[in-house]
């Protein structure tokens, strides 16, 4: 299996969440989480109207290694924020997240390891997308090393996310 970014998205970080965001600035995205604790790692230049920031899924104040960013105060009227959690647990060995938020509300969510099972307001609304790449229903396939990578691409086709670009000089990275 080759190196994809759902299995640790910035090097010599673990647990970084991966947030694409629309409708909202750089700016705004960086005070909120400051403003919750999250150090900001890395972020790439809007692409096909999405904005790309990485952040410390931990807080920095030593006593916040458990609590979840919250989204829906990142959110505000008229934004979109895609968000993935790529090692919710690492020590745990728990599988990476989805959460979509608009409007400073939670869309819908699952965990990779059951993606027919979300959560939120409209908890099936990635299941078409889902099904048509047998990551659910009746054609499921769920055995191998890539079916991460087919749930991350899923998602962006979804939602017409950009490709991350590692060679960015902004992610610090090239």
């Amino acid at each position: 299996m080759t190196w994809h970014w759902i299995h640790r998205a910035l090097p010599h970080h673990q647990e970084t969440n991966v947030v694409f965001f629309r409708g909202t600035t750089l700016d705004a995205l960086t005070r909120e989480l400051l403003g919750q604790q999250r150090v900001p790692l890395a972020y790439g230049k809007e692409t096909g109207g999405w904005g790309l920031m990485m952040h410390d899924m931990s807080g920095w104040d030593s006593g916040d290694h458990y609590s979840l960013t919250d989204y829906g105060r990142l959110c505000p009227e008229g934004a979109e924020l895609v968000v993935f959690v790529t090692e919710p647990c690492l020590g745990k060995a728990h599988g990476p997240g989805f959460e979509y938020h608009r409007d400073g509300k939670l869309i819908t969510g699952f965990s990779f390891e059951g993606p027919d099972d979300g959560v939120g307001a409209e908890p099936d609304l990635l299941l078409p997308a889902l099904t048509a790449a047998r990551l659910t229903g009746p054609q499921e396939n769920l055995d191998g090393d890539d079916t991460e990578e087919r749930i991350v691409a899923a998602v962006a086709g979804f939602f017409s996310l950009p490709e991350l670009d590692f060679s960015l000089p902004e992610l610090g990275l090239s």
